[in-house]
């Protein structure tokens, strides 16, 4: 059981515990944080609700002349001694499906993978193990690259193609434009994002904070 004289403790505690959130939260230090907060939300969700595209590449040696080997690659009717498997992965890590029609034309910026001509690229393919089943897509030869066609890109859809070179490389990228995408970039999940988001504002707030307290302990 608490005492008159505790409880009376007790109030004051909570009052002055309410007063001082209260006074932080109307402080210029507090009102930055909400408005930095809200731009910061206001934009994340503006981010996410338009189509996303990101990339990654993943590349194996499928043969190599420095080894013994028991077996050949063959790829029409050539036989190689070395060459290397790249897969690249093409994602909508958005919130809005992309439909095909709002991808830039032939001879604007159409969505497509560049091949450097040093990588010599002997063959590709469209993977439809690893694409996703409910995407009617083609690759098509344009110069050195490979222009990706499709009917829709819904949300976590995948267009994955198969690139057989000669040549190692990292070099291999995609790019091109469409309609509500800004860029086309290497692949970064919404949970990498998230979390660079919270580590960087918090980082931020903690600061604020610090000086803050130190700013009222200095006036006493």
């Amino acid at each position: 059981m608490f005492t008159h004289y505790e409880k009376k403790v007790e109030k004051r505690f909570l009052r002055s515990l309410f007063n001082s959130f209260w006074n932080f939260w109307t402080s210029p230090t507090g009102a930055f944080i909400l408005a930095v907060s809200a731009i910061a939300l206001g934009y994340y969700q503006f981010y996410i609700s338009r189509p996303i595209l990101r990339y990654q590449t993943n590349t194996i040696k499928l043969i190599s002349s420095n080894n013994t080997n028991e077996y050949d690659v063959d790829v029409k009717g050539k036989k190689y001694k070395d060459l290397y498997l790249t897969k690249v992965y093409l994602y909508n890590q958005g919130e809005q499906a992309l439909s095909g029609s709002d991808v830039s034309h032939l001879g604007h910026d159409p969505i497509r993978i560049e091949v450097p001509q040093d990588a010599m690229m002997q063959h590709y393919n469209l993977d439809n193990d690893e694409t996703t089943n409910a995407i009617t897509a083609e690759v098509v030869p344009y110069g050195e690259d490979l222009i990706l066609n499709f009917d829709f890109l819904n949300p976590d859809y995948q267009y994955v193609v198969n690139i057989l070179h000669e040549k190692p490389t990292d070099r291999i990228k995609v790019t091109g434009s469409a309609l509500n995408v800004n860029k086309i970039t290497r692949a970064i999940s919404n949970r990498e994002l998230k979390n660079w988001l919270i580590l960087g504002l918090g980082t931020i707030y903690i600061l604020l904070i610090i000086h803050y307290v130190v700013k009222k302990l200095t006036k006493y």
